[in-house]
């Protein structure tokens, strides 16, 4: 029998790699994440609005069906009515309305506005429970990948604990740290107060779909600091980068927001050939080099709000 031999403990370099590889795929799933979240706000307000919707629609009904009934209710003890004779014995207006009797008694007018309503109310009913499928669906995915991420994010720590161990750092790119801190570059109008609000958020740890206040997450920081300036960039990073206008490498500005590995992650250029951003999983916000090393790499492209 070949004895069983234990699995070779890897490199730095190696678990390093393997860091940079589990925290690539969490920014993915961070962004599908934040896209399924901003679907299924819009799902709830579509079903919240049905709902509302048919309640109100389903109150006026029943308020229009119970003047009916008391009408044939009426007519019945005034003696106007011969052919209902038999269904209000029980003083009960309802059982009186929901017999076909009533209806030749009633106006024509009276009929046709109470078909109208409740044909109403059924066609809400069904938008309602339209939308409470489309939420469903929407809800049961988003529940699915925050579990996926869960996991992963159990892996990025065990990894980064390996790292650790093996007397490497966790950072991929060298950021410097603090709490807080001011801008005070050559950005002016809208950039500088994106860039100071940012600014402001150094040091606040990083956690997926977050805005804020306490923490963030790569796109949630730049969409808080850009809407400190009063410009809307939206939520998540791909969006953010179909919103804005393409700028060159070469002609960056302080107040950009530049993208990495195929929009998997962004941040907010700071000038000097750094930016600052959320990073990933077990760091804060930091200002990091985009110039060399692993940001360099994994450049994808920019735009200007």
């Amino acid at each position: 029998m070949v004895p069983a031999s234990a699995e070779p403990r890897p490199t730095r370099a190696q678990a390093q790699k393997k860091l940079t590889q589990l925290n690539e795929e969490m920014d993915k799933k961070v962004e599908q994440y934040n896209q399924l979240n901003e679907k299924l706000k819009i799902a709830k307000k579509k079903l919240d609005a049905a709902t509302k919707s048919s309640r109100q629609e389903e109150a006026t009904f029943e308020e229009q069906r119970s003047k009916v009934a008391q009408m044939a209710a009426d007519a019945y003890k005034n003696g106007e009515s011969t052919d209902v004779t038999g269904f209000v014995g029980s003083n009960d207006p309802q059982a009186v309305l929901d017999q076909a009797a009533v209806f030749t008694h009633l106006s024509q007018e009276r009929s046709s506005q109470l078909t109208q309503f409740l044909a109403t109310a059924q066609r809400l009913r069904r938008e309602q429970a339209v939308a409470k499928a489309a939420y469903d669906e929407v809800k049961t995915k988003s529940d699915e990948l925050k579990k996926q991420k869960k996991e992963l994010d159990a892996k990025v720590k065990k990894q980064e604990a390996l790292v650790r161990r093996l007397g490497g750092g966790t950072s991929s790119g060298g950021g410097t740290g603090g709490t807080g801190g001011t801008y005070n570059g050559p950005a002016s109008g809208p950039a500088r107060a994106a860039l100071s609000f940012a600014y402001a958020q150094l040091g606040k740890p990083y956690q997926y779909g977050a805005t804020g206040p306490g923490s963030y997450d790569c796109s949630g920081l730049t969409m808080k600091a850009w809407a400190a300036a009063g410009v809307n960039v939206t939520r998540t990073t791909n969006s953010q980068y179909a919103a804005t206008k393409r700028v060159a490498k070469s002609d960056l500005q302080p107040g950009d927001l530049v993208f990495f590995n195929g929009l998997g992650h962004m941040g907010m250029f700071v000038g000097g050939g750094k930016m600052i951003h959320a990073p990933s999983t077990g760091k804060n916000v930091q200002i990091v080099s985009i110039t060399s090393g692993y940001y360099l790499n994994g450049y994808y492209g920019a735009g200007r709000p």
